[in-house]
This record gives C-alpha cells, structure tokens and sequence, in this order.
C-alpha cells in the first residue's frame, strides 16, 4: 500500500515513524516544502524500516510523487508567521483553507482513486474543504475527528476506574474542539452503564483541558494525533471495519445536513464503510446540532476557497 504524507512537521513526521514502526505500507512518500529537511527526514526513516517488521520504501518529494497513492494524508499547515495558530484551531481556518486550496486540488487527480485523511486543524472544516475541493465521494474523505478526544476521555476513565481503556466503550463526538460533547448515555465498561456516574462527565471536562496542556508544556501535540492517524490507515490497510469516531461529511443524521463533524464510522479498505446512527438522548441531541451550527458557519465564512469559481 502506498501512503503519501504532505506537511511534514512534528506531527507528520511521528505518522510517518508510525507508519514505518506498524508496517502500514510498502512504500512511504514524504511531502514537505524544505526539501533539504524531508530528505533527512526520509533517509532517517528509511533507516528506522530496517529495524522494522516489514520491507517499505520510503523517499522525499514533490506532489508529483504522491501519484496513485491508496493514502493521502494532509498534514500540511501554515507557521505561525503565515496566520497558523495551534493554540486556537478555529483561528487556523482561513490561512490553512488557504493552504489547502493550493494543494488538494493538484492532489486529486494524481490519486483518484485514494482515500485522503485530514490531519490539519480546524479538522473538520479542513475535511469539509477537501471534499469539496477534491471532488472524491464522502466515504474517501475523511478526518481524525474526535477520535483523539474519545481515546483522552477513556484514558481518564481507565485510570479513576481501573479498567482497561480497550473495555470502555466512551465516544466524544461533534467537533474537533470546543463544541465537541460526550456521549453520556451509551459509556459502557462490560456492559455496566457508567454514564450517570458524576465522574465520567468530570472526566470529559478534564478531557477539555488536555490538549492546551501538552501545548502549553511542550509547544505542540503530535503522539495522540499521530497515533490516531496511524489507527485509521491499519483499519484501511487491513479492512478491520473497525468502528471509531472520525470526521466525516453528515447526510440527515437528526437532520443535520452539508456538514463535517465527528460520528462513529466504521472504517476499511474503501474509506467510510459506514456511518453508525447511534441514538442520542435529547440534551446530546441539541448539543449536536449546536456543534453542527457552529462548523457549518465557519465552513460558509470560508467557502470562497472552494466555490467553483476559485478553484
């Protein structure tokens, strides 16, 4: 399988050593606008697929050299010099809207048949752009969503309850950010309900938090999305149809329409198998569509970037 990386930061740079250590692909193409660093980057982990458990090649390039890949991952933002704000996602729309409408569409046609994952934040305007801008159908165009979110939220719950996090079944859904919401009435650990526990909604609360405290820290977060991302490609390259909540376009689900935010989608070898339409009680509901608002109102502030017109 052949996976293609463009933007290769911290974040792309750890998917790519995810990739390399999990052996998702046969051949790994990097993307990045300092060829001299992807260079390094590339013979860096070339050198790390040697201690590897399978055979992939891995090389620097230009767009041109992502052509007939099954994986395209856009990782790509704009530095802070150029509008990018990690520390706010929402900020970062227009300047990697920007970005992105340079790039997705010269992408497209060198792979139309691949699945493209979305990386970059706002994620799920990012993802929204790039359906439109890439023209592909919904269920090859996807993001991480919250896929990170829900993986922070077990995590908390693992440690107050002592239970693994693989037996939790929690899912953070809506927005990649502040609108995002719990699913409070279906967190399961072997069957028993945990959702009405005061806990479990503190610990989404602190889930909330996190993320601004790896950044503010470190300066950035790039294991948990790497992670993540590399979660999605194994469920591509092995069709596993396993389920996790990702960003993905919203076709009536409560009647919420033209939009991209996160729901649990079963994922394989064609993108988006599924989405699932798990019942929502009403005050998730209402939190639903206000997620779904908010993005959808960013999104048409932007659609200049991907109006027939401009690209």
């Amino acid at each position: 399988m052949k996976v293609s990386i463009v933007g290769v930061g911290k974040v792309g740079v750890t998917l790519g050593y995810s990739i390399v250590l999990k052996g998702l692909a046969t051949e790994l193409v990097l993307v990045s606008r300092n060829s001299e660093r992807i260079r390094g980057e590339a013979l860096d982990l070339q050198h790390a697929a040697a201690l590897g458990p399978s055979r992939v090649r891995v090389r620097g390039g230009d767009l041109e050299a992502t052509q007939n890949s099954d994986v395209v991952i856009l990782a790509l933002a704009q530095p802070a010099d150029q509008g990018g704000n990690a520390m706010d996602r929402i900020a970062s729309a227009k300047p990697n809207a920007q970005l992105f409408q340079e790039v997705v569409p010269k992408i497209a046609p060198l792979s139309p048949d691949a699945i493209l994952l979305v990386v970059t934040n706002p994620v799920d305007v990012l993802t929204y752009a790039t359906l439109k801008l890439s023209g592909f159908d919904r269920h090859r165009v996807l993001g991480t969503g919250t896929l990170i979110d829900s993986a922070r939220f077990r995590s908390l719950l693992s440690a107050h309850y002592e239970i693994h996090s693989d037996d939790i079944r929690a899912y953070v859904l809506g927005e990649h950010g502040q609108s995002q919401f719990p699913v409070l009435s279906a967190v399961y650990a072997g069957g028993w309900y945990m959702g009405k526990d005061p806990e479990v909604k503190r610990a989404f609360e602190k889930t909330l938090s996190v993320a601004p405290e790896v950044f503010l820290a470190k300066g950035y977060t790039n294991f948990a999305v790497a992670s993540a991302a590399a979660m999605i490609v194994q469920a591509i390259k092995d069709n596993s149809h396993h389920t996790m909540p990702v960003s993905t376009l919203v076709d009536g689900y409560y009647g919420i329409e033209d939009v991209c935010l996160s729901l649990p989608a079963v994922i394989g070898r064609e993108g988006i198998a599924q989405v699932l339409s798990i019942a929502l009680n009403e005050e998730e509901q209402a939190q639903l569509r206000f997620s779904a608002q908010h993005l959808r109102s960013v999104s048409q502030s932007l659609a200049e970037y991907w109006s027939s017109d401009t690209c």
